[in-house]
């Protein structure tokens, strides 16, 4: 299973497929995502109308939850191990790339989501049936993200936590199960709006912690700044001879760490952004797109800065040291290392709760995640709710044996699952990318003509002028 994620599902033929398709889309909105770049931090913090809905910062904090995880730390140090500090300018050329992917499918989740219960919900599943007219394919993709994002990713998230707490200060893995599953429970038994209101305020706080440290461990070390920035570009454009050896390695796995980190183009982010109450559904598109930016240009960057400005790493291929930091260092230990610098003994401690923040807040993102999916496969009201708190049981008690248990196949299935996901997306979004161009075209002539940027369509649901009641609410 290993081999068939690692160098089929997630190798070339996925980054080759997802860079074309950026390019495509880069070209036929001129790159809308670096047009509009100065506009998106103003969507961000655009006035919710309606205090019932979920906003945009709500709903994007809840995106960076699902996005913002190990990856962002441990995913980094592996992706400089592996393919040297190149990697991680291949990865700055994904995200910039690939943000336009993030626009369409956001976007798209925004046209065709749906009022269910007086909650917009969204994603693959709802703009494959409504926009294409394929029950079969939308019913398997939203089987797929519910099994994945809903039962297989919480046990890789939950035994990150006990894991690193464990570890670090020695709290049994029983214990952190329950504190864990119990929360957990608290939000995800409430209105669906707690689980967003808990995001808005811990994923902001998380953040700002990481880039904090970040920035004093980059600060203290400020002079060796420059010679970083060179080493990556040199070590990239293959202009460093030490490093010439491991160029194709930089390129896989700095773009493959890119793709992994934002997920652009695979559809997971548009289950939960299509739940914001927006005015127009490209300022949503355009807030997702800077999303990309906030995970890969801002925490990856950081987590990668920290570590090449303190020399905390090595560099290996084929078994080869090629550059040796510290010792016997293993890359799960390179940023814990590179605080260690500033903050003596307290590497450990601060790795702990930053992926404790990330993890757990990957817990409720994901429900919610699931939860879209699941409401797309029983939209009929009795069953539906006697599913959905089932489903809540199971994923406490997933969290808590996981917190015990480990189990390692988790990772496969998912990355198997997401991956197939993403090949099945990307053909959608082709397909309804002339869709996605009027609706960027009817908001680009409204911003240039300083209107106000209203949508209107009365083939689409949420759209109309004087919105009736849902499809689904019909349907109940």
């Amino acid at each position: 299973m290993k081999y068939i994620v690692d160098e089929i599902i997630w190798s070339w033929p996925l980054i080759i497929i997802l860079l074309l398709s950026s390019l495509y889309y880069g070209i036929r909105t001129r790159f809308v995502q670096i047009r509009f770049l100065k506009l998106m931090p103003k969507l961000l913090f655009e006035k919710n109308e309606d205090e019932n809905k979920i906003s945009s910062f709500q709903s994007i904090s809840l995106v960076l939850a699902n996005h913002v995880g190990t990856g962002n730390i441990v995913g980094v140090s592996f992706a400089i191990m592996y393919g040297g500090p190149g990697a991680i300018f291949w990865m700055w050329v994904t995200a910039i790339f690939c943000s336009v992917l993030a626009f369409v499918e956001n976007t798209l989740g925004q046209m065709y989501k749906i009022e269910v219960n007086g909650e917009y919900r969204g994603g693959p599943a709802y703009y494959i049936l409504k926009g294409i007219g394929s029950k079969t394919w939308a019913h398997i993709i939203s089987f797929i993200f519910f099994i994945c994002l809903g039962l297989f990713m919480p046990t890789i998230q939950s035994a990150t936590i006990s894991t690193t707490m464990n570890a670090t200060f020695h709290f049994s893995k029983m214990i952190i199960g329950l504190c864990v599953a119990s929360t957990i429970g608290i939000i995800i038994f409430g209105k669906s709006k707690r689980i967003v209101q808990v995001s808005e305020v811990i994923v902001p706080f998380m953040a700002i912690f990481y880039i904090f440290i970040a920035i004093i461990v980059i600060g203290f070390n400020f002079k060796a700044l420059d010679n970083v920035f060179l080493l990556i570009i040199n070590n990239a454009l293959n202009k460093d001879a030490i490093y010439g050896s491991i160029l194709g390695s930089a390129i896989g796995i700095g773009m493959r760490r890119g793709l992994f980190s934002n997920e652009a183009g695979v559809g997971s982010s548009s289950n939960i952004s299509a739940s914001s109450n927006v005015s127009h559904p490209a300022k949503q598109g355009l807030i997702s797109a800077f999303c990309v930016f906030i995970d890969t240009i801002l925490i990856c960057s950081a987590t990668a800065f920290m570590i090449l400005v303190t020399g905390q790493y090595n560099i290996m291929n084929e078994g080869h040291v090629l550059f040796e930091g510290i010792s016997g260092l293993h890359y799960s230990e390179y940023v814990g290392s590179s605080i260690n610098t500033v903050f003596r003994n307290w590497g450990s401690f601060f790795v702990t709760i930053a992926l404790f923040f990330f993890a757990y807040t990957s817990l409720f993102s994901g429900f919610y995640n699931a939860q879209s999916n699941l409401i797309f496969i029983f939209y009929t009201k009795k069953s539906y709710k006697i599913v959905n708190f089932i489903y809540k049981m199971v994923f406490l008690s997933i969290i808590f044996l996981s917190s015990i248990y480990h189990v390692d196949f988790a990772w496969s299935l998912t990355d198997f699952g997401i991956g197939i996901v993403a090949f099945v997306n990307i053909i959608v979004l082709l397909l309804l990318s002339g869709k996605v161009l009027d609706v960027l075209s009817d908001f680009e002539v409204k911003y240039r003509k300083r209107e106000k940027l209203n949508y209107y369509n009365e083939n689409l649901e949420c759209w109309r002028r004087n919105d009736e009641n849902s499809y689904f609410n019909n349907r109940r």
